[in-house]
C-alpha cells in the first residue's frame, strides 16, 4: 500500500532533497504508526507540531490502513510545554532542560539566565531519555537520532553551531525571554543562589573583592561565592547584544 506525504518546508533540514517541498509517494510494506513512518524518513517526532491524514487530525499512534495523504506540520514558535495538545496531551508542570554533550555550553548559558538545566559529558543517550522522562525535562541536542526515542516528549534539535547562536535559537523557540532571571543559579550545581551577608563569606574573598563589593550570593551546595563584578557586566552586555533582554 502507498500513501502520500507532505512535509512543511521547515523540515527540509532533515529530509533528502528529493522529498523537500513536495508531496511524495511512500510505500508501506508493514503496519506502522505515523511516528515510525515520519522518523524513518529522518524527522524526529519532537519537531512535529500536528498531523493530518486525509484532512483529519491524528496523533503519533495512528496507523494508516488505506491510501491517503499524510500532512506533517512543524511546531510554530514560541512553543510552550506547559499546555496540552493533540500530540502531547500531558504537558509539563515547569520548564526544565537536559543538555547533551554536544550543547553543554548552551546548557551553561541557560543556567546563567536562571533556567534549570541538567547536563553532563558522561550522559549516555539512554540516560538522557530516562532523565527526561522521570524529571519531565526538555531535551536539547544536535543528535537527531536521540530525539527519536519514545521517552522523549519535548525537545529541540539545535541547528546553530555556535553557543551564543544556540542560546538565541532556544530562547526564541520556547519563548523564554520573560522568564529570564540572570545570575540566579550556580553554573556548576544548577542550584538557586541565596543572598549571604558579607561577614559570613569574608574569609573566602580576595582583598580587592572585600574592598569594592558588598552584595554576595552563595550556592547552598558547593558553597561557591558570587558577586556582580566585571565578569557579570561583560556577560550581561554580550547577551544583551544578541537581542536577548535582561531586566536586572
Amino acid at each position: 500500500m502507498k500513501i502520500f506525504i507532505q512535509f512543511e518546508r521547515q523540515f527540509d533540514f532533515f529530509l533528502t532533497k528529493n522529498r523537500q517541498g513536495r508531496r511524495f509517494e511512500h510505500f508501506l510494506n508493514r503496519r506502522a504508526s505515523v511516528k515510525d513512518i515520519i522518523e524513518s524518513l529522518g524527522v524526529p517526532h519532537t519537531e512535529v507540531g500536528h498531523l493530518n491524514f486525509n484532512d483529519h487530525e491524528i496523533d503519533f499512534t495512528y496507523i494508516p490502513l488505506l491510501q491517503g495523504v499524510l500532512d506533517v506540520h512543524a511546531i510554530s514558535p514560541p512553543f510552550t510545554v506547559l499546555s496540552p495538545s493533540a500530540l502531547r496531551p500531558g504537558p509539563f508542570g515547569s520548564i526544565k532542560f537536559i543538555a547533551d554533550v554536544n550543547v553543554i555550553r548552551l546548557g551553561r548559558f541557560l543556567i546563567l539566565l536562571g533556567f534549570d538545566v541538567s547536563y553532563s559529558s558522561s550522559y549516555s543517550d539512554q540516560e538522557i531519555a530516562d532523565i527526561a522522562e522521570i524529571q519531565s525535562r526538555i531535551v536539547l541536542t544536535r543528535d537527531t537520532d536521540l530525539l527519536k526515542r519514545r521517552k522523549i516528549i519535548f525537545a529541540k534539535r539545535i541547528r546553530a553551531d555556535l553557543p551564543y547562536d544556540q542560546l538565541c535559537e532556544t530562547i526564541s523557540f520556547f519563548g523564554l525571554e520573560k522568564l529570564i532571571s540572570f545570575f540566579s543559579r550556580c553554573t556548576a550545581c544548577n542550584i538557586k543562589l541565596v543572598t549571604v551577608a558579607k561577614k559570613e563569606v569574608m574569609h573566602l574573598l580576595e582583598p580587592k573583592t572585600k574592598r569594592y563589593f558588598h552584595t554576595f550570593f552563595q550556592c547552598p551546595q558547593c558553597k561557591n561565592v558570587f558577586w556582580r563584578g566585571s565578569h557579570y557586566d561583560n556577560i550581561k552586555k554580550k547577551i544583551s547584544s544578541l537581542g536577548i533582554s535582561i531586566n536586572h
